[in-house]
């Protein structure tokens, strides 16, 4: 599929899930995006396709979350806590919403005990599958 054609999918899908609002798609910006709010956190999630870098970051993310359940919690409370204290607007200079979720698993790893591998120490096995299927966790 195209890029395009991806992102109107992605859109028409979280459309019809409960648990998104504000749904919009801003095609003109830089990297084109899908943009929604998660129903019970508030917190603004973007969505692109074709970039790289972005589904790496997203599977090593998600693979570290599936081996530590503290993980998922943690971030959403820190980027609910930046979100307060109006930090976490990049483009107004803040911080990008996946350097919270970086912070979080930096600091299980260097806890006296870590919770989660090193990523030079070991390698964390990533599988991912997009579908249209929204489970409630």
């Amino acid at each position: 599929m195209h890029q395009p054609d991806v992102l109107l999918l992605v859109k028409d899908c979280l459309s019809e899930s409960s648990l998104f609002i504000n749904v919009e798609a801003d095609f003109h910006a830089r990297v084109p995006v899908v943009i929604c709010k998660d129903k019970d956190s508030g917190l603004i999630c973007k969505m692109s396709a074709g970039n790289e870098n972005a589904f790496q970051t997203t599977s090593y993310l998600s693979a570290l979350a599936s081996r530590e359940r503290l993980l998922h919690p943690l971030v959403v409370g820190l980027r609910h806590w930046a979100r307060i204290c109006e930090i976490d607007r990049a483009e107004e200079g803040g911080l990008p919403p996946y350097v919270f979720a970086l912070m979080v698993i930096y600091f299980l790893q260097k806890r006296r005990e870590p919770l989660l591998p090193t990523y030079l120490n070991q390698k964390v096995s990533v599988s991912l599958r997009l579908t249209c299927e929204m489970r409630q966790i």
